[in-house]
Parts: C-alpha cells; sequence; structure tokens
C-alpha cells in the first residue's frame, strides 16, 4: 500500500480494522443502559458520582518525578581533564536543533570534514578528513569500538546510523585523525519519558520514531525504541533506500556503587543499487545491498564514590553480527576499563580482544591539569592485527588558557598505523602529525585558527563507490584551518569555516572547502515570557573549488568540479512539540560531491515529533 498509509505493514492496518470491528459494537452496547427484566432502554443515570480519581493529585504526583534523580552508567573514554580546542561536543539540544538528518550530517560541523554523499538521505555519506580516506575516523559506540562489518570492512558509513537514539556526540581532533564518541540517550530521572515523531517529504518520502523510557525505584529501567527511514528515488532511475532500526535496553542499578546494563541496536539497511541513465544506457555506478546488522553490548560498571571522582572498573562484552549481501560476519569483544579521577589528575587503561583482524588493542590515557591555565593529555595505543603487523602510536596534546575564553594548542601524532586491517596486504605505515591552534570563544564572538602538518600517507577508498576505487598517495601536507562565529545580536549567529591544503591538492577532498551558515533563533520572550516558544530559521551552504576525488582503475585522476550547495531549514518548538521543515539544493545545481551522484534539487522533508513525561 502506498499514499499516506503507504509504509504501514497491511497486515498491522487489517488487524487494527479486526480489533475495531469487534470491540465497538462491544463499547457501545456497554454504554447503553438496559432494563434487566425486559430488555428496555433505561432512563440514563448520573455517573459522576462514580469518579473516585483525583486527576489533579495523581498528576502533580507524577510530575513531581520529572525532578527525581536515578543513577546512570557513567559516560566511557571521555575522561578528562582534556587540554582546550581538541574536542566538540554536541549536545540533546545541538542534535535537535543541528540541522542535521544523519550522524554524518552532524560532523560536517567539524572544521575540515568533506562527506562523500552518495546521493539524498540514506545514501552513503563517508568521512574523509585531512586526505586520510577511510582511515581517517573512528568510530565508538558507549565506549566500545564500533566496526566495520558488511560490504565494508574498512569504512564505516556514519549515515545508518539513527540520530534519534543518540543523546551526546563526542569528536576528539587529532591531525590526520576524528575520534567520534556516539552515546545512547540516557534516562536519568524517574519519570517515565516517550517520544513520538513522524516526518514526511518528496515522493513518498518517509519517517517514524518511536521511544519510550522508564526507570523504577528499585534500580531497573528499560528503553524501547525504533527508526524507520524510506528514502526514495529522486533525479535518478534507481536509489531508493528504506532501514528499520531498533534500541532495546535494560538497566539495573541497585546502587549509586554498582551498575549493569545490556543493549541491543538492530539495523537492517536496504540500498537499491544507484543507476544512472549514461547517454540512454542505464549505469549502476553504486552498489545494492541488503543486510541485517546488530550490536549487543552487556557492561557493569563498579565505582566507589558516588561522584565521577575515584577509581572505577568497567567490564564490557560486545558482539557485532551482520547477515546479507552475500556475507556473514560475527565479531566479538570482551574487555575493559580501569579509571581513577581525581579533580586534576585522570588515568585510564583499557585491553579488548577482538575475534576479527585486530586481536588485542591496548590503551594507556593520561589527562592532568596541574595549574589553571595549563593542561595536557597523553595516550598510548597498541594494536595488534592479523598478519604479524601492528599499529602503534602516541596521540600528545598539551594547552595553555592565559585569560578566560582564549587558548593556545599543539597537537602530535606518532607512530605508526595500519590504514586497513582487513586486508592482509595492508602494511604498516609510518605517521608524523603536528597540529598547533590558536582560539577565542565567548558569548558573541569565537574564532579559531589551526596549522596542521600531516605526513606522506596511502590512504584507503571505500567500497560504497566502486567507480573511485582507489585514492592516490598523498604526499607530506600542511593544512589552514580557520572557523568563525559571530553573534551581533542574541538572536543572530553568523559562522563558517574554511579548510584548505597548502600547494597542490591531494586525492579524497577538494581545495579551498568551506561551509557557513546564518541563523535567526528567538523565544520571543516578550510575547512567550515563560519560553515554550522557540524559532529557528537557518540557512547554510557548503562551497569548494576543483581538485581530484580519487583514481579510477588505470590510475588516472578523477576530476571533481567545484560546486556550491544552499540548505534551508524552518523549525519551531511549541513546549514539547517540534515542527520542522528542511530542504536541500536550493539552488538546483547538478554539481555533485562524489562524480555521478546527483543531489535532488529542492529535495525536502517536513516532520513533527512530540516528547511526554509521565
Amino acid at each position: 500500500m502506498r499514499g499516506e498509509w503507504g509504509h504501514i505493514p497491511w497486515a498491522v492496518t487489517a488487524l487494527f480494522f479486526l480489533l475495531t470491528a469487534y470491540c465497538l459494537p462491544l463499547t457501545l452496547s456497554a454504554q447503553i443502559p438496559q432494563d434487566e427484566d425486559n430488555g428496555q432502554i433505561a432512563e440514563p443515570q448520573d455517573s459522576l458520582s462514580a469518579d473516585t480519581v483525583n486527576t489533579t493529585e495523581r498528576y502533580l504526583r507524577e510530575q513531581a518525578q520529572v525532578n527525581v534523580r536515578v543513577p546512570v552508567l557513567p559516560l566511557l573514554d571521555v575522561e578528562g581533564p582534556r587540554p582546550p580546542l581538541t574536542r566538540l561536543v554536541f549536545s540533546r539540544d545541538s542534535i535537535e536543533w543541528g540541522h542535521a538528518a544523519t550522524v554524518s550530517d552532524l560532523l560536517t560541523r567539524v572544521p575540515g570534514v568533506y562527506l562523500w554523499r552518495g546521493g539524498y538521505t540514506g545514501r552513503p555519506e563517508l568521512v574523509n578528513y585531512q586526505s586520510r580516506g577511510a582511515s581517517s575516523t573512528e568510530y565508538y559506540l558507549d565506549g566500545l569500538p564500533y566496526v566495520p562489518a558488511g560490504i565494508d570492512s574498512i569504512a564505516v558509513d556514519p549515515a545508518l546510523f539513527s540520530l534519534v537514539f543518540l543523546d551526546r556526540v563526542e569528536v576528539e581532533r587529532w591531525p590526520g585523525q576524528l575520534r567520534v564518541h556516539l552515546f545512547t540517550r540516557r534516562n536519568d530521572r524517574l519519570a517515565a519519558r516517550s517520544r513520538i515523531a513522524i516526518a514526511r517529504g518528496d515522493n513518498d518520502y518517509a519517517r517514524y520514531d518511536a521511544e519510550l523510557e522508564r526507570r523504577f525505584t528499585s534500580g531497573f529501567g528499560f528503553v524501547l525504541g525504533g527508526d524507520y527511514l524510506s528514502s526514495p528515488t529522486q533525479a535518478v532511475l534507481s536509489s531508493n533506500y528504506s532501514n528499520t532500526q531498533i534500541w532495546a535496553q535494560g538497566s539495573y542499578h541497585p546502587t549509586r556503587w554498582v551498575g549493569l546494563q545490556y543493549q541491543l541496536i538492530r539495523s537492517a539497511p536496504n540500498r537499491r543499487p544507484y543507476v544512472i541513465s549514461n547517454a540512454g544506457v542505464e549505469d549502476t555506478i553504486g552498489p545494492g545491498y541488503k543486510g541485517t546488522r546488530t550490536d549487543a553490548q552487556l557492561r557493569l560498571s563498579l565505582r566507589k564514590e558516588k561522584g565521577e571522582l575515584g577509581p572505577r572498573v568497567d567490564f564490557i562484552y560486545g558482539r557485532t553480527g551482520w547477515d546479507g549481501a552475500g556475507l556473514q560476519q560475527q565479531i566479538n569483544q570482551i574487555g575493559g576499563f580501569f579509571t581513577y579521577r581525581l579533580p586534576a589528575l585522570s588515568l585510564s587503561a583499557s585491553a579488548f580482544n577482538r575475534t576479527r583482524w585486530t586481536p588485542l588493542d591496548a590503551r594507556a590515557t593520561i589527562g592532568l591539569n596541574p595549574i589553571g591555565p595549563f593542561s595536557a593529555s597523553a595516550e598510548l595505543v597498541h594494536l595488534r592485527h592479523y598478519g604479524g603487523r601492528a599499529s602503534d602510536y602516541a596521540d600528545l596534546a598539551a594547552g595553555l588558557e592565559p585569560i578566560r575564553g582564549l587558548a593556545v594548542t599543539g597537537t602530535a601524532r606518532i607512530g605508526k598505523v595500519v590504514a586497513a586491517p582487513a586486508i592482509p596486504t595492508d602494511p604498516e605505515q609510518d605517521v608524523e602529525d603536528f597540529q598547533g591552534a590558536l582560539g577565542f570563544n565567548r558569548g558573541r564572538l569565537g574564532f579559531q585558527v589551526a596549522y596542521a602538518r600531516t605526513s606522506s600517507f596511502v590512504p584507503s577508498g571505500y567500497a560504497d563507490f566502486p567507480d573511485v576505487p582507489q585514492l592516490g598517495p598523498v604526499p607530506r601536507t600542511e593544512w589552514i584551518t580557520a572557523s568563525v562565529r559571530i553573534a551581533p545580536v542574541q538572536w543572530l549567529t553568523l559562522e563558517t569555516w574554511y579548510s584548505d591544503p597548502r600547494g597542490e591538492s591531494p586525492d579524497g577532498l577538494p581545495p579551498t572547502h568551506s561551509v557557513g551558515a546564518g541563523t535567526i533563533r528567538s523565544k520571543f520572550l516578550r510575547q512567550f515570557p515563560s519560553g515554550i516558544f522557540d524559532l529557528k530559521l537557518r540557512l547554510s551552504v557548503e562551497s569548494w573549488g576543483t581538485g581530484t576525488i580519487g583514481r579510477d582503475p588505470f590510475g588516472s585522476p578523477i576530476v571533481l568540479r567545484g560546486a556550491t550547495f544552499f540548505r534551508s531549514l524552518v523549525q519551531i518548538q511549541l513546549d514539547r512539540f517540534y515542527l520542522y521543515w528542511d530542504r536541500v539544493n536550493l539552488t538546483d545545481t547538478k554539481r555533485t560531491y562524489v562524480p555521478g551522484f546527483e543531489i535532488p534539487a529542492l529535495g525536502s522533508a517536513f516532520g513533527v515529533r512530540w516528547e511526554f513525561s509521565n
């Protein structure tokens, strides 16, 4: 069935009508009073006296639970202190209002990130950062490495992960690499919380979200969530995409010192082949596949103190399974973290055994803040891969904040890495990457300027783009990155970032790349003094110059032409009710992020969502 009910299974619809047909007569008959002797209709009776429920008292009692806090598991692998300018944090509010449909969209706010967009929402959106290709980004889900699986065992496609399950995203910025920490939503209140969202768009675009979270005074808690996305073909012959994702979590916190949690996230992507018309002939430039990925995680957390300070031990078992596209994979991870935290010092060590590609993942981290304006961190990493290979490197950072808001920071990444552990012949490569940054951040003004030098590297390509099978070797490169944010008045913000390699642009991303946006956001407090109303109007632009996206099978460069894309967002909040309208490619440009993969003109999505407590 299509149309308004096009994405609701017909069996569920039929069952709904059958139940309605069965229950409605019973309900009506129960509401018509009958005479017990002759079945005649009796006079209606006053039923008000039978209502013994004090709804006001019940509402106030339930509402009071919103302010009752319950313990939750601490965030993993984000221990402080950390030097300034090394991390970007997206809170739940930033995610909700961040003009992003996917995790990939959210990452475009990180200066220097270029997305290999394979079309509209749901198509591949692989991250390239400072020309390191598939190895430029690492992902962690609630502290556990989110490993590649499926048709691409080298790169993780963040477009496949649902934003609605996330409560926080933290991005560590190192020269030559990003680390993206994804944290699922945490309900730290006794009150139940629920969420419903519906979105529609062009050509039967549809998205449905639902979520229920509940905690109890006994320490038990659960979360059930679902996200369904159907993104149709636009501008080409075939590119349909759909995905049903389910999130289930159970937790037990008998005290603030002990916590046990199990969660499961199941994703079922169904990408049809990306087919274009090339001189009247159908040409498939993007592979299609249908599969199921399941990520399960069991965690036991023990700590001595009630707060974040003191020692803590976490034991974790994770299982990733993939089934589809002719592949069956299972990756098990087991290990743990030991953390000791003081106000000005943190020590952390972790070790994991993995059953595929990297049997040992061991790390040790220290962060310190000996005096107020100075802070530093260091991490030693040892990864042992199949084939006798190893990645051994150190991440070093130190920063100084002489006055409030002004900071200068230096970072380095030194050692050797294996870009693609899943490829037995992929060799170890030496890395010597350095970066210096100067930043200032206050209410009305913020800026950051960074200079980075990355060593020569041979990056890996992306399996989702077979027409760009490889990236050329990248020589030692110097990078200039700058970002500015200006808020001349409280309700208006202008922001932009710019990234450009000095000299010849390497493969994988274009030169003179910039992203800018103008945002109007106001609560109209004079008309709505309670703050119940919020309005956001945003117009963003992304632009770059002509460069080389990669190499064809014969090693010849593939040109990526310069382009400019505009995107708009209208978003309104009224208490816990949200409404938004998102449109892409406002100027109907035929340019692309990857040659051949068109971005539909004026592609739009209109959605609403509700959030409830109790």
